[in-house]
């Protein structure tokens, strides 16, 4: 087992376990590249990386980039009655980016319930070695009552489209 970068440390020792964090394995072809950065100075921090705080910002980018690939941008969900709130986030670090590295935010939705949408979201550097991978977890709300709402068929039919097919 190879686990390469900073954060050795945080290697898991079984193949089983591996399966889940290995920056090598396969990817479902639905996650998408939606947003590419270059980390900035103001992004890092004293030990020179990028500072953890930074890569949830990363993360909200990647899904509101996500949003706009699919036609379905924040403007489009209010016009229509609705918006979405984060109810969860993780971010599981796996090597330190530092300034000037350039980065591609990709991301899928993993999980969809009756008024939630979770997606995964990995950070990679321009060679594909991974620096984090996470989840958010969007719940659809009326704007009017803010109680949970139905995620509208045309916003699912539209993810489906985007991404080959809406998780199982």
């Amino acid at each position: 087992m190879d686990c390469r970068g900073r954060y050795d440390f945080y290697c898991p020792e079984s193949p089983e376990d591996m399966a889940d964090t290995d920056p090598d394995a396969d990817l479902d072809p639905a996650f998408q590249t939606v947003f590419e950065n270059r980390v900035r100075f103001a992004e890092t921090d004293l030990q020179g990386v990028v500072f953890y705080g930074e890569y949830f910002t990363y993360q909200d980018e990647a899904v509101t980039a996500f949003f706009r690939e699919i036609g379905y941008s924040y403007d489009r969900m209010v016009e229509a009655g609705w918006q979405v709130h984060v109810v969860s986030a993780s971010l599981d670090y796996r090597d330190g980016a530092e300034f000037d590295d350039r980065l591609r935010n990709r991301i899928r939705v993993s999980d969809v319930g009756t008024s939630s949408l979770t997606f995964e979201h990995r950070i990679e550097r321009e060679d594909g070695s991974l620096v984090a991978e996470g989840t958010v977890t969007h719940v659809a709300v009326d704007l009017e009552t803010e109680a949970p709402t139905p995620l509208p068929d045309d916003f699912l039919e539209a993810i489906a489209t985007y991404q080959g097919g809406l998780p199982e």
